[in-house]
């Protein structure tokens, strides 16, 4: 953001109180934290440095806004990483000439005016060319501190219209209880049903399973008689076996009925 010949004004009349001019001067140029930033604060410095020695050459106030634009260009020279000293230079001494007039013209220059700008460039900004390459070119280290305040506000309570008679909320919280209580029962059931469905389906895996090991077992024949007498034992124990489980699985329905009706008679009482 350049300047305008009423900022600039307002800069030389604030010089009482040099740290108040500087602070409005960073704000017409758009800078922020110029204390704390070195890209800001040297940016301001190098414009307030052109500033005043524009008003110590005693040049107009036409010819201070030409200067001025010539620090800005070359301020952004400085952030081009590509950019060299010589194209700098040679682009500075381009921007003075366009300038230079045989005649007294506003916002232009003499020779002896170009020759006291170079003077003044070349011990200032050319000088330290690569400090302010470095300076806008690498990364800057920011300390950034947080605050956090806390605020403790109380809970929003219920509007009035919502609220209930004590004998009216202890029939809904009744009410509440007893459908939580179904709720969880619903549960308990669904997941007693599927175990039940699981368990039966496991059985029935198992028992087809051992059908068709005792299925191929019988196919096969036996080749000596120790084979035969132990096939008759396996067969033996299996029957045995099914028949156990058979006579154990109908105690088991029949005691399940018992306690349904026990639990139904209860439920009853």
């Amino acid at each position: 953001m350049a300047l305008n010949a009423e900022s600039v004004e307002a800069f030389y009349a604030g010089q009482s109180d040099p740290d108040a001019a500087a602070a409005a001067l960073a704000a017409s140029l758009g800078i922020e934290n110029h204390t704390t930033d070195s890209r800001g604060g040297a940016k301001l410095d190098t414009v307030t440095n052109t500033l005043l020695f524009s008003r110590d050459a005693g040049f107009t106030l036409a010819q201070t806004l030409v200067l001025h634009d010539v620090t800005l260009a070359l301020l952004t020279m400085a952030s081009d990483p590509n950019m060299e000293f010589a194209a700098a230079e040679a682009a500075f001494q381009a921007a003075l000439v366009a300038k230079v007039t045989a005649t007294p013209t506003e916002g232009c220059f003499t020779v002896d005016d170009v020759r006291v700008v170079s003077e003044h460039f070349a011990h200032g900004y050319f000088a330290h060319f690569k400090l302010y390459g470095f300076m806008y070119s690498e990364v800057q280290a920011v300390d950034l501190q947080k605050k956090t305040v806390h605020v403790e506000t109380a809970f929003a309570f219920a509007p009035l219209t919502e609220s209930l008679p004590a004998a009216v909320y202890e029939e809904k919280v009744v009410r509440d209880t007893a459908a939580a209580a179904v709720a969880v029962a619903a549960v308990a059931e669904e997941k007693a049903a599927v175990a039940a469905a699981a368990a039966v389906k496991a059985k029935e895996e198992n028992e087809a399973r051992k059908a068709a090991e005792e299925a191929e077992l019988a196919k096969r024949k036996p080749k000596t008689l120790d084979e035969a007498v132990e096939r008759a034992v396996q067969v033996k124990v299996a029957l045995e076996k099914v028949a156990l489980e058979a006579e154990y699985s109908a105690r088991e329905r029949q005691l399940l009925e018992k306690i349904a009706v026990l639990e139904q008679q209860m439920g009853a009482a």
